[in-house]
């Protein structure tokens, strides 16, 4: 299985940061509980941040060979009430929303359609202010189909950047890279997985009004 390309810093920023934080130790500071309980605290985040990037890699890299899945007919509004309680807990203190009308039917594979309801909250989650932070889920059908919307209240994407939130890798803000980790594969696992489905993702967005994601699924 070919792996998508990979920006050689997304692999060495978190093994350069477990390899000092392991030459920290070695030379003492294994016996100095706090400096021991710091050191400990940022290898597991590096590691669960390697992690990650090698589980979305292979989603991606499975994506590019099988770009169809088996779809069954069901309730997409069900799903997305079942999910419910774990966005809100990802939610935090933000606000969140869900408007959607009842019965709508289309056909998708349930594991991969979370995934793009999932990814595309929590880039939302990490756009928008953990007390001030609105973010609302819609649902209604459109064109034979079925919409779904996420929209948040951030601080927009400026023109420069909109044409690129869906390329592989592409951050807008790195800082928040560093507090949320990721390696930018998230917006594009959703194109990815939409568009197996038969259907199309787009983000409406201006800066300082906050951004709306649209994916449309077959009906």
């Amino acid at each position: 299985m070919a792996l998508p390309p990979l920006p050689s810093h997304e692999l060495r920023t978190p093994l350069t940061s477990i390899h000092g934080f392991l030459e920290v130790l070695l030379r003492g500071a294994a016996n100095q509980p706090d400096q021991l309980q710091k050191a400990l605290k940022s290898m597991y985040s590096e590691s669960a941040r390697l992690n990650k990037l090698v589980h979305d890699l292979l989603l991606l890299a499975k994506l590019d060979r099988i770009p169809h899945f088996e779809l069954t007919e069901g309730m997409l509004d069900t799903v997305i009430l079942d999910m419910e309680p774990q966005l809100r807990i990802l939610a935090g203190n933000r606000k969140l929303s869900l408007c959607l009308e009842p019965n709508m039917r289309c056909k998708y594979d349930t594991d991969k359609i979370k995934q793009v309801i999932l990814n595309l909250f929590q880039n939302a989650v990490q756009h928008t202010d953990p007390e001030k932070g609105h973010i609302q889920i819609s649902l209604y059908g459109k064109n034979n189909g079925v919409q779904l919307s996420v929209q948040d209240n951030g601080p927009g994407i400026s023109a420069t950047h909109l044409p690129h939130v869906f390329d592989r890798f592409y951050r807008s803000d790195s800082s928040r890279t560093r507090k949320y980790g990721g390696a930018g594969l998230g917006l594009s696992i959703a194109k990815a997985i939409v568009e197996a489905h038969g259907g199309t993702i787009s983000v409406v967005s201006q800066e300082g009004k906050g951004s709306t994601f649209h994916v449309w699924l077959p009906g």
